[in-house]
């Protein structure tokens, strides 16, 4: 399998949303997007699967020393020789790479979230960076373009998270917000029992209103950008923004199980998205 493929089917495999989110770039500039989102996804493997956080520090470690054979023409992972490709343009940063390593060790480093804003923005040096450095990547160059693009990959990231709570949990971890859960007057034990589902649909209506509020101030900013918004960004928001509606009605809440559109939905989104960004 040549880096290519590996990035492809890591971060876009047939029917996932970022190959839908992709789909209608050109090939160059879907290979580069593979390729970063792939970087990521292979972090939040090392966090989100691993049973052992020292045995995840000491890949996370792996990580760091391999980012520096990447700047160095040295790189052995399938990612990161992809990458090499692109090391001299102007997206890829080591000190951001770096950063974005160090941002995903933290949640396995930080046993409270903290409240909803500080929960997101635990999000921005990782997440966050991959969506600005694909915004790079498909030529933006605005500031506020950028920023939005950022604070629309911290949606991303927070939402893919919710995910895994159970997983954090089993390692004494909470990756929910406080605020919110107290305000519910819960507890993380309670959230993550298998029965916890009419007892938490307040907690997770407020938390998906909040976050579906974000995501849909990132769209319009995006949207008012016109063709300065790259086409992935546009079409994956309209997806997350589509799932969040649904698990916000769904009787399972997301710590338990993973709601995913169908395949002719998603293509529609990314359609439509191809035809008219606004």
């Amino acid at each position: 399998m040549t880096p290519e493929e590996y990035c492809r089917n890591k971060a876009a495999p047939a029917g996932s949303n970022l190959y839908y989110s992709t789909l209608y770039h050109d090939a160059q500039t879907r290979r580069i997007l593979h390729a970063l989102f792939a970087f990521h996804h292979e972090l939040n493997e090392v966090v989100c699967e691993s049973s052992d956080p020292g045995a995840a520090r000491v890949t996370l470690y792996w990580w760091f020393e391999e980012i520096g054979r990447l700047f160095s023409g040295e790189a052995r992972h399938p990612v990161t020789r992809e990458l090499s490709r692109f090391e001299n343009a102007g997206f890829l940063s080591q000190q951001e790479l770096l950063g974005c390593i160090a941002a995903t060790a933290q949640f396995l480093d930080t046993p409270e979230s903290g409240p909803y804003p500080a929960w997101l923005a635990r999000h921005d040096a990782a997440s966050g960076y991959i969506w600005k450095a694909a915004g790079q990547a498909c030529g933006c160059s605005d500031p506020d373009t950028l920023a939005a693009l950022a604070s629309a990959g911290s949606c991303h990231g927070a939402f893919e998270l919710l995910h895994h709570v159970r997983h954090f949990a089993g390692l004494g971890l909470n990756v929910l917000p406080s605020d919110l859960l107290a305000n519910h007057n819960l507890d993380l034990e309670t959230v993550i029992r298998p029965d916890a589902g009419v007892t938490t649909s307040g907690f997770f209506t407020d938390l998906f209103d909040r976050l579906h509020g974000d995501m849909q101030t990132s769209l319009t900013a995006l949207r008012e950008k016109h063709a300065g918004a790259p086409l992935f960004s546009i079409t994956l928001l309209k997806i997350l923004d589509a799932l969040c509606r649904e698990y916000r009605t769904a009787r399972q809440p997301i710590t338990h199980s993973r709601i995913s559109l169908t395949p002719i939905r998603k293509l529609w989104i990314a359609w439509r998205a191809a035809r008219n960004p606004e």
